[in-house]
């Protein structure tokens, strides 16, 4: 199968594709590049070199051609490119292969539902939890497919609990508990609801409302650590004040593509 990848500036994206897009039946799959963006086209459709140049007009940009296996199972293979997070974690679907000795490794099934732990806050939250010395219970709150729960049982936390309001979340994170051994207490609850359950360490990867109302139920009975993400920086503010205010303070924050990422302690 015939394969053409366009490399463009982020900047470019836009304009380009409203160009492109009307040229290639068949799409066009965007693969984060450093500052830079894949565009890329599979098929017997995809338009010559020639027309997709004509498309980029004024633009920098790299272009490359290549056939591709046929098969989708050895494409998503020969794609696969492991990546080690804080240089001591690997997050993998489950057909991927093990990585090197010496890192930790979390599989999760191969499901598009809630991710693969790649988006921007879980990756930052996944490195900041391996920094956090286990002392401890520890509660994912909002745990999608409960790869922090899985890291943080994998770390020494003990007992942990995961908690999401979706039960196809609760699902998928009983399952990969299950691939990764791990025990871990899966749990459908409304945040909004209910109080979260008193911990040692605790995720919150919420909207900024959530993290008011998670703030408010603990009072003065806060866990001793927390990372919290889900808001931007214009939000930020607000959402920190409300974790000041039952003891828990800011130690270090990271922000990355318009979210914030924040560690918080009793120090």
């Amino acid at each position: 199968m015939r394969e053409v990848v366009l490399t463009i500036p982020r900047l470019a994206v836009e304009d380009v594709l409203d160009r492109l897009l009307p040229i290639v039946p068949g799409g066009v799959r965007e693969r984060p590049a450093g500052r830079h963006l894949e565009l890329r086209m599979r098929g017997p459709e995809v338009p010559e070199l020639a027309e997709i140049e004509r498309a980029v007009g004024r633009w920098p940009h790299r272009l490359s051609e290549h056939e591709v296996a046929d098969d989708w199972r050895e494409r998503r293979l020969a794609e696969y490119e492991q990546d080690a997070i804080g240089g001591r974690l690997v997050v993998r679907p489950d057909w991927a292969p093990e990585p090197r000795p010496g890192v930790i490794d979390i599989v999760l099934s191969d499901s598009a539902a809630f991710g693969g732990g790649t988006h921007q806050t879980t990756r930052t939250c996944l490195e900041l939890l391996l920094d956090l010395p286990p002392s401890g219970s520890f509660a994912d709150l909002g745990c999608g497919t409960g790869v922090l729960a899985i890291l943080a049982a994998r770390l020494g936390w003990k007992p942990v609990v995961a908690m999401d309001l979706q039960p196809a979340a609760v699902e998928a994170a009983r399952t990969n508990a299950s691939l990764n051994e791990v025990e871990i207490e899966v749990v459908v609850a409304d945040l909004s609801e209910q109080p979260p359950p008193a911990a040692d360490g605790f995720a919150a990867n919420v909207p900024a409302a959530l993290h008011a109302i998670i703030a408010a139920a603990w009072g003065n009975h806060a866990s001793g650590a927390g990372l919290i993400s889900g808001f931007d920086p214009s939000e930020a503010a607000g959402v920190l004040g409300t974790y000041a205010a039952c003891g828990l303070r800011e130690r270090r924050r990271v922000e990355s593509q318009g979210w914030v990422v924040a560690e918080l302690d009793r120090g």
